[in-house]
């Protein structure tokens, strides 16, 4: 490795706007670097605004994605801060709501700045905007005059930097912005090489080990600078504890950041220091530079062109890397594509490469990462999936539903015409729907809802309503899914997830149909319990049982994804809560079936929705009184069942029990009806008696067997 100055020039790859970029080689994002000198380098920064300032209110605005390591040590420095980063990551949460400008000179102009923290901003005292270089200031400038548009008029802007050129100290004196910076461009060297050379060949490769935390906080939209850089302490020092016992003391060890997330893995890198390890920490950028093998102090000597971790179509780039024992991935890609990691690990210098989550990852299933996030804990392989015969006696014993995880039933080959049959006739019913509910979503969330689906029944539903929003008001809405259970409540630290990138009243929950009401009512308490004031209208296609506000119908529909568990609902398990494998810091669990995945009907039955879709305009059903409840508590006591838990309506309610508990006796409505046919098929595989009865709201319903009963 050459001797590099702290500032260098490198030559940009096709950017006519600016030949080249000034690399810093104490930043730790082209070249690699000691973290505590990274950091400390970064802190000297923060350290030069006068005592008197920083316990103003305060917005720090770190420029994407240079700077956003740079901006949060700067804004550890004052004491009542919101940290914002911009962001070129055109996500709903942020798209949504914010400000756009441009970087001229950048190979990727656009910069999105959320308005999520729009109160803080009004209420600031200063705003500081952060990067790591000033060359002109235009894009700092072009900034501040939209702030000022939001800020109060006795608001002051500043700028910070390592290194800013004298036109940007004047530019800035112009414009009222007040300059903070290190150094000055006369420090560069501009020593620039006559040959450049290719590529680094890549073979992809898989890693060794991967660690997954739940880390919540999103600075692209905004957080108090102390409650994030806290997180990230927290989080660092679980990872660290996680991977001290797999090296050596004497081992090296390359931490490599991911585009704009950059400041976690330089405290995760001071932590390991100070256990003695021997750390150099970079990252993955976008910015295209070019390498040379030319003696002298030129800061680029390889490159490694990759895939993004956030997006397949994005080429990004890794600069520098030296063989090392260890090599840590740390990202908060969610969703990164197996391809993107195999390359990034094949990009890397280890012998042994490790990835670390920070905000944890998908959870594994079927559904496109575009069509929603299950924010679920994948728990396959640390419980055994129990057949109905040995979870019903636990469950009526008293051990909760949510500890036990069901063995997935293979549905027949009679089963299966019999679901297809539905699907034929009731795609359209269904389209028609979700068509209602989702133009009711979008006239109570003003056009910028986010759903939330509840796992796993809403799932689908959640991708039908996200994908007709696309397509009839070109608005692309977030979707989330994840746990409720009943007894247990919701995942908090989900809902933290989402409250971090979501105002609390855009949330739209989203599940399939009504039974009895129970998990309405279990919806409600829980969110009254979460201290915040949000909606609590759970929309659902089909509500029999008269308690939804927002529904597509009262009809008791058949709902063909009701019918075959996982396989047409993304081959996940339902939830689960248990204290052996999940603790506090855990979302809820699930399984991932991929032994199913040649049988997955999934984007089967998506798809068959979607092609019945009309856009016209739509109106909710007539209100009706809630009268699902008192006909459950009727049939209760006609079948003299013990517990009115036992008793499960409706044609969804229905299926669930002939898929997942011990039925003791199936009503119908009408024993010929094609609505309930499936029924019928399952019953007789499974030698469960079929009884004709005089239901009202409801075309089926459920009774589960009491095991004192056996």
């Amino acid at each position: 490795m050459p001797n590099t100055p702290t500032f260098s020039l490198a030559k940009r790859e096709n950017n006519p706007n600016r030949d080249f970029i000034i690399i810093n080689s104490l930043q730790a994002k082209h070249y690699p670097s000691k973290p505590s000198d990274s950091l400390e380098y970064m802190r000297r920064l923060g350290a030069e605004f006068d005592e008197k300032l920083r316990g103003r209110r305060t917005i720090v605005v770190a420029f994407s994605e240079t700077a956003t390591a740079v901006g949060t040590a700067v804004s550890e420095f004052f004491t009542n801060c919101t940290l914002i980063c911009t962001t070129r990551e055109e996500q709903p949460y942020i798209t949504q709501n914010c400000l756009e400008f441009e970087e001229s000179h950048s190979h990727a102009k656009k910069h999105l700045l959320s308005l999520f923290r729009l109160k803080e901003i009004r209420a600031a005292e200063q705003i500081v905007i952060v990067d790591d270089e000033f060359t002109t200031g235009k894009t700092a400038v072009s900034l501040k005059n939209k702030l000022k548009a939001l800020t109060a008029p006795d608001c002051n802007f500043f700028a910070a930097a390592f290194i800013a050129s004298e036109k940007t100290a004047e530019n800035f004196r112009q414009n009222g912005i007040t300059l903070v910076t290190l150094s000055d461009h006369t420090e560069i060297n501009r020593c620039i090489p006559s040959r450049f050379i290719p590529d680094r060949e890549l073979s992809p490769r898989g890693y060794d080990k991967a660690f997954t935390g739940t880390d919540c906080a999103e600075i692209r939209t905004g957080a108090s600078a102390n409650d994030y850089t806290s997180e990230c302490r927290e989080q660092c020092a679980r990872f660290a504890a996680d991977i001290l016992p797999l090296i050596k003391s004497s081992e090296n060890i390359e931490i490599i950041g991911t585009e704009e997330f950059c400041y976690p893995p330089l405290i995760l890198g001071e932590m390991l220091e100070k256990s003695g390890a021997n750390v150099e920490v970079h990252s993955v950028t976008r910015s295209p530079m070019l390498p040379s093998d030319e003696s002298g102090e030129y800061p680029i000597f390889s490159r490694a062109k990759l895939i993004s971790l956030y997006d397949d179509e994005r080429t990004v780039y890794l600069y520098n890397t030296k063989p090392c024992d260890i090599s840590l991935i740390y990202t908060d890609a969610r969703h990164p594509s197996q391809k993107a990691l195999e390359l990034l690990c094949a990009a890397a210098g280890g012998k042994r490469v490790f990835v670390l989550f920070h905000s944890g990852r998908s959870m594994r299933t079927s559904y496109k990462p575009l069509d929603c996030d299950i924010l679920l804990k994948d728990i396959t392989g640390t419980m055994e999936p129990l057949p109905a015969s040995k979870r019903e006696p636990l469950i009526q014993s008293g051990i909760h539903y949510s500890e036990l995880l069901p063995a997935e039933y293979e549905p027949s080959p009679a089963y299966v015409r019999e679901y297809e049959n539905g699907l034929r006739l009731w795609a359209k019913p269904v389209a028609d729907a979700v068509r209602t509910v989702s133009d009711e979503i979008m006239r109570r969330r003003n056009g910028k809802p986010v759903l939330v689906s509840i796992a796993r029944a809403g799932t689908p539903v959640g991708v039908l309503i996200k994908r007709y929003i696309k397509a009839k008001y070109g608005a692309d809405v977030g979707h989330y899914s994840i746990s409720l259970i009943n007894g247990r409540g919701i995942d908090i630290r989900a809902m933290r997830y989402i409250l971090a990138r979501y105002s609390p009243e855009q949330i739209q929950f989203v599940d399939g149909w009504t039974g009895k009401g129970t998990i309405l009512r279990t919806l409600k308490e829980a969110v009254a319990a979460l201290g915040v004031e949000i909606p609590a209208d759970l929309a659902v296609l089909a509500d029999p049982a008269g308690l939804c506000e927002i529904c597509g119908t009262h009809e008791d529909m058949f709902i063909p994804c009701s019918c075959l568990n996982s396989v047409v609902s993304g081959l996940f398990s339902r939830t689960v809560l248990y204290g052996d494998i999940l603790d506090g810091r855990d979302y809820h669990g699930a399984a991932y079936f991929g032994e199913l995945a040649a049988k997955d009907r999934t984007y089967e039955f998506i798809e068959a929705i979607e092609r019945e879709m009309t856009f016209e305009d739509s109106a909710l059903p007539d209100t009706i009184n809630g009268e699902g409840y008192a006909e459950t508590q009727e049939i209760a006591e006609k079948f003299r069942v013990k517990s009115i838990g036992l008793v499960k309506p409706g044609i969804g309610e229905t299926t669930r029990v002939l898929l997942r508990r011990i039925p003791e006796l199936i009503l119908v409505r009408d024993i010929n009806s094609p609505l309930t046919r499936h029924l019928i098929e399952l019953a007789r595989e499974k030698g469960v008696e079929v009884r004709e009865y005089s239901l009202r709201r409801y075309h089926s319903c459920g009774i589960i067997k009491a095991m004192s009963d056996v």
